[in-house]
């Protein structure tokens, strides 16, 4: 949770930048990293690891073509 802001991807260093212009940072940003430990949460995690819906883990030893793959038999595709 902590390092979630060091990637580059844009969405998230716009989020960055709103919280940045609260009038409290600080409380806005320990507030935005209290609902990222929410949603993943070991309950979110397994809730949604037994609900019964195709579930695709992340494997960093999985390629993209891999993962692709994974999805379209999962979809149908």
């Amino acid at each position: 949770m902590r390092r979630f802001f060091e990637r580059p991807d844009p969405e998230k260093q716009f989020l960055y930048r709103l919280i940045l212009e609260e009038p409290d940072p600080e409380y806005a940003m320990q507030n935005y990293r209290k609902g990222l430990e929410l949603i993943n949460s070991k309950e979110t995690y397994d809730e949604f690891l037994n609900s019964g819906f195709t579930t695709i883990l992340r494997d960093e030893n999985r390629t993209i073509d891999e993962t692709v793959a994974l999805a379209e038999k999962a979809f149908g595709l």
